[in-house]
């Protein structure tokens, strides 16, 4: 279902009728849950009525990097740019608001993204999801002012963290960068600059590829290099 198909009727939307749509990004829907007014890490919709669903976009391996990288365009920020040109007319098709994840203020997507899905903070900061490990990510969040049917079930998984006994995440990284106690961005952000063995920059994160979790989906060398270099600030 294309994002300029026929109308919605945006007081039926069903789960499976935002999916159908995002789907032909390469990107997917993550899952939803119902609010309220009440809810207080939920804004209103822009309109000034209060949202009742918020339905999590995202991505999950390398589906979207295809068609990001045909459609890049020059510029600050293109990954960011590019998921707001496809998701926008999505959500206003569905008479959704649209909201990315470095929109101000900010809002709480790990939160609502364990309330969506069945995701954890993994030992070293990123979320875990049971089937695709560390290779994924969030790229926005649609509020609706109904409520959307169809929404899948969170509850049903467990933590991959918490089987794993020797957790590689913790003691794969060259510079110690992750510990129990916290991230030594600095630490991490001078190695990746500087090129050494292993070669975070080009291979990816050491620390994220140690992950037993979700290897089918680990990202591409191209999408590697791109996201390492984002990071520490180096051209697209």
């Amino acid at each position: 279902m294309p994002p300029d198909g026929p109308a919605i009727d945006t007081d039926a939307i069903d789960y499976a009728q935002v999916a159908s749509a995002v789907d032909a990004t390469g990107m997917i829907a993550r899952g939803g849950f119902a609010t309220d007014a009440t809810a207080p890490d939920v804004p209103a919709r822009a309109d000034g009525r209060p949202t009742r669903t918020v339905v999590m976009i995202g991505n999950a391996g390398g589906a979207m990097w295809p068609r990001f990288r045909r459609e890049q365009t020059p510029g600050p920020n293109p990954l960011d740019r590019w998921t707001r040109s496809v998701l926008q007319p999505i959500a206003d098709r569905f008479g959704a608001d649209y909201i990315h994840p470095s929109d101000e203020p900010f809002q709480p997507f790990q939160r609502w993204a364990q309330r969506a899905d069945d995701v954890w903070q993994s030992p070293i900061g990123l979320m875990i999801h049971p089937e695709f490990g560390l290779w994924h990510a969030y790229r926005g969040a649609f509020l609706f002012v109904g409520r959307v049917s169809g929404l899948p079930m969170v509850g049903g998984r467990s933590r991959p963290c918490d089987i794993c006994a020797d957790r590689p995440c913790l003691s794969t990284c060259p510079v110690d960068a992750f510990t129990e106690q916290g991230y030594d961005a600095e630490a991490c952000a001078g190695h990746v600059r500087s090129g050494t063995e292993p070669t975070c920059l080009t291979d990816g994160c050491a620390a994220r590829c140690a992950c037993p979790v979700g290897t089918a989906h680990r990202y591409g060398s191209d999408q590697m290099r791109f996201h390492m270099g984002a990071f520490v600030g180096l051209p697209s």
